[in-house]
């Protein structure tokens, strides 16, 4: 009580003074608290948008991987359909690998050729750029991780066209007359065909480059991918390519994610053997 008792004595523009120091003293630490407040509520939701944003990453990182694995099967199939185009002679033989159409009863009438079609997300990457958090982000981090969402957003454009020409085929499913006219068609539709499927390994290959080379912080990543989705057994996922395309997938190009998916999540996930595929 002794200090306040000098306080007490105080009289006019003294007193007046002090009772204002007062406020403004209360005032600062009102601020300085609601800044504080402010600033965690707007680290934490940073935080929230980019961890976000690295599990649909995860996403990519294995999709893209996927593409560059089925490669080889792409090439394989477009030339030996190409070269059946060729030697066509008045007459198509429709000749359609079973596996091509395997899980594919949604699209009702079978397709000639298969690639993998995948959603290739940027919701949540969208979403962090319309918000504050893309403000807080490190920049060369934000330069990778643009760089990633950009290739997948390039992909994803070519990818409905893609599918929407090589329907432009599926009349090679049907054995019939073909002539000339009806050969050269089919291939210049193919070769439009085969060029965007090209430029869309590119931008495969583009998106898991930069995705490998990001230094990722949600440690958390690969477990809440796997529980987010149906794709939660990587190895049957891999098997499943595997039957569907062939023994011409390159099982290898999924080493890289499993790696690590194995060495954050604690897991032993395996490459499948080809010869155990569904």
């Amino acid at each position: 009580m002794r200090f306040f008792r000098p306080i007490g004595d105080l009289k006019g523009w003294k007193r007046f003074g002090f009772e204002v120091a007062i406020i403004v003293i209360g005032l600062g630490i009102t601020l300085i608290a609601q800044d504080l407040i402010s600033n965690a509520n707007r680290a934490r939701a940073t935080r929230e948008a980019i961890d976000a944003v690295e599990v649909d990453l995860v996403q990519l990182y294995l999709h893209s991987s996927e593409r560059l694995a089925v490669e080889p099967c792409r090439r394989e199939q477009v030339r030996a359909l190409a070269d059946r185009i060729e030697r066509s002679n008045g007459y198509w033989t429709a000749e359609i690998p079973e596996s091509i159409n395997r899980n594919a009863d949604t699209l009702v009438l079978p397709r000639v050729l298969r690639s993998p079609r995948r959603p290739w997300s940027d919701a949540t990457w969208r979403a962090l750029l319309a918000s504050d958090a893309a403000i807080d982000m490190d920049r060369q981090r934000f330069i990778q991780i643009s760089a990633a969402f950009s290739s997948a957003q390039s992909f994803r454009e070519r990818q409905d066209a893609a599918f929407d020409l090589a329907g432009e085929l599926s009349h090679l499913a049907i054995s019939g007359p073909f002539d000339a006219a009806q050969r050269r068609e089919a291939y210049a539709t193919l070769s439009r065909l085969a060029s965007m499927e090209g430029i869309m390994t590119i931008h495969a290959q583009q998106a898991r480059d930069a995705i490998m080379a990001l230094d990722f912080q949600n440690e958390q990543r690969f477990v809440r991918f796997t529980s987010a989705t149906q794709q939660g057994d990587v190895a049957d996922f891999i098997a499943n390519t595997v039957a569907t395309y062939g023994t011409c997938v390159d099982t290898t190009q999924f080493q890289p994610f499993i790696d690590d998916l194995n060495a954050t999540t604690g897991m032993n996930v395996t490459l499948p053997l080809q010869s155990a595929a569904p």
